[in-house]
């Protein structure tokens, strides 16, 4: 559920919610947060919040409270986050009175800054939180370099030479919510006609202009072929890249996905 708690002043934002399953059958997609890592630790550290609010933002925008408010930022960083030219940290739980406003300027570090706030309460004792080490250790350890770790998807032998894992691909500026098309050099692969089947999170598909990998607010079925799926802790990761940002991709097999899947869970329990 989200209350009105802050407002937001240019820039380029998207209100972020709580996934929404068992829909997908109709058509609607779970949605939610493309960096699912941020979004976690937020309400996480807010012990699950049944009314909040939360954006991602792309482009800075100023974030006024309109109540007084709690709140963390996650994800990208900006060189400059101030209230009032006091200096802010993120991955931090703080306050931020009524009619106060929160400001970004500088380089960033990364492309979506998740900000995620709940009216203060007198009971709240929340200030001062931090993200645990352990994920700290997770995300220097999985973000340090711009290997996508994938496994194969159901179309994956359309694929007639190395050139999907040899080539360095870049991610094009006219990539969406929905998904990210990349730019590089053409694909040698059979042709084939399909009807539309299931997608999900981080399906790789061979479109006649490139692979595209859905994102979070992607459709449910599509036409293209399906020739591999990035593992979930790569999707949050990919979430981060900037368009033009450049990548390459990496085959593990099914059992080390279902491993990886479940130590990112773990970080969360």
């Amino acid at each position: 559920m989200q209350t009105k708690i802050f407002s937001v002043k240019g820039g380029l934002s998207f209100p972020v919610y709580e996934r929404l399953y068992g829909f997908q059958d109709k058509g609607i997609s779970l949605g939610g947060a493309q960096d699912q890592l941020s979004f976690r630790v937020a309400y996480q550290l807010f012990n699950q919040p049944l009314d909040f609010q939360a954006i991602e933002m792309i482009y800075p925008a100023k974030i006024t409270a309109e109540e007084d408010m709690l709140f963390i930022l996650c994800g990208a960083t900006y060189e400059n986050t101030s209230v009032n030219s006091k200096q802010v940290v993120y991955n931090q739980i703080q306050y931020l009175k009524k009619g106060d406003t929160l400001e970004f300027s500088g380089t960033k570090v990364g492309f979506r800054t998740l900000v995620f706030a709940i009216v203060q309460t007198p009971d709240q004792i929340n200030i001062g939180k931090k993200r645990s080490k352990e994920i700290e250790q997770f995300i220097d350890s999985n973000y340090k370099n711009n290997y996508i770790r994938i496994v194969k998807g159901p179309e994956f032998d359309i694929l007639e030479d190395n050139g999907f894992f040899e080539q360095v691909w870049t991610i094009s500026p006219n990539s969406s919510q929905m998904g990210l098309s990349l730019d590089g050099n053409a694909l040698i692969a059979k042709k084939v006609e399909m009807i539309s089947q299931p997608v999900v999170d981080g399906t790789i598909q061979l479109s006649p202009s490139g692979p595209i990998i859905l994102m979070r607010h992607r459709q449910t079925v599509g036409g293209y072929p399906r020739v591999a799926t990035v593992v979930e802790p790569d999707i949050n990761k990919l979430a981060q890249f900037a368009p033009k940002s450049r990548l390459r991709f990496k085959l593990v097999s099914f059992d080390e996905a279902i491993e990886l899947y479940s130590k990112f869970n773990r970080l969360f329990v």
